[in-house]
């Protein structure tokens, strides 16, 4: 079982040379390459309004996308650091911009074949999700939308090795944290049966953020024992169900004990990942703490492999 952790929050601020070195040096055996910097999401909106569409990497020939990537892929391969999985470029859909969402099928369909080019298995594509103060959509549409978002992929996930995950989600409503795509279990269970009887074969997946679900106040062990064995990667971190504060295990209020015990009875065997940007965020922290943190967050998620491996062969 190995340990990653996510670029983010890292590379931006060091430099693939140092940042990675730094990961590396912390113990960490690989990543979660967050290609979703590929859109400034945050402008994304505006971007669509003023008909000013910034151009996206991910729009361009495969071999210009590996071009694009390449000295930062020299730098991971030169220390020895596995590609586990990606976080593609999000949302997938903007309130007020229904076309967008064939605008992000497009890339994702480009993300897929650069994963399985770069040799990587996992792909973390979120889903859209109603915001309760979108009287565009209804429930039903959303799920049209989704529906027709991950099954617009099958033809690239067939031809590759790359398993698409779905990411249990939260929104916002006046102040309050509220439901997402996929935050029901038994919702994420059916789609993702739904989507691999069509496919054929298993080209879906799940990656359970437990960030994600401590806001929503979710009971973490009922929910990775209703997926199980559909979880295929992670999304761990902490906080104190107000903010998605994207900190290390014991530094917010999720009962780990309950992960960790969930894990092992689903025999979870994909890497253990740390989303955990906002712990070593320079933002935050001295920059001279951040290898110290790193090393932290690595710490933990080997005392986290030896309790979930205990008893195996």
């Amino acid at each position: 079982m190995q340990i990653s952790v996510q670029t983010g929050g890292i590379i931006p601020y060091w430099g693939f040379e140092e940042g990675y070195r730094m990961i590396k040096e912390a113990g960490f055996d690989g990543l979660d390459w967050n290609i979703d910097s590929a859109w400034d999401r945050e402008s994304l909106k505006d971007q669509l309004e003023n008909h000013e569409l910034k151009h996206c990497v991910f729009e361009e020939p495969l071999e210009d996308i590996m071009a694009h990537y390449q000295e930062e892929l020299d730098v991971i391969h030169k220390y020895g650091l596995n590609l586990i999985q990606a976080h593609a470029p999000f949302p997938a859909y903007i309130e007020g911009f229904p076309e967008f969402n064939e605008y992000a099928i497009r890339i994702y369909r480009n993300c897929i074949r650069f994963c399985a080019r770069a040799g990587i298995k996992y792909l973390v594509i979120h889903g859209a999700s109603l915001r309760l103060n979108d009287y565009t959509q209804t429930p039903q549409t959303i799920r049209e939308m989704n529906r027709h978002l991950y099954e617009s992929l099958i033809p690239e996930l067939k031809e590759t090795d790359v398993v698409v995950c779905l990411e249990n989600l939260f929104t916002r409503y006046k102040g309050s944290i509220v439901e997402g795509v996929c935050s029901n279990p038994d919702e994420a269970v059916s789609c993702l049966d739904e989507l691999n009887e069509k496919a054929g074969k298993e080209c879906f997946a799940f990656c359970l953020d437990t960030g994600h679900l401590n806001l929503l106040g979710k009971n973490q062990g009922v929910f990775i024992r209703s997926l199980g064995s559909r979880i295929k990667a992670l999304h761990i971190h902490d906080n104190w169900g107000d903010e998605d504060d994207h900190l290390a295990p014991y530094t917010g209020n999720i009962i780990w004990k309950d992960v960790v015990e969930a894990l092992k009875e689903i025999q979870y065997a994909g890497s253990l990942n740390f989303e955990t940007f906002q712990q070593v965020s320079l933002k935050r922290v001295d920059p001279e703490a951040v290898p110290v943190l790193l090393k932290m967050i690595y710490g933990i998620g080997d005392v986290f492999r030896r309790k979930i491996t205990a008893g195996e062969k």
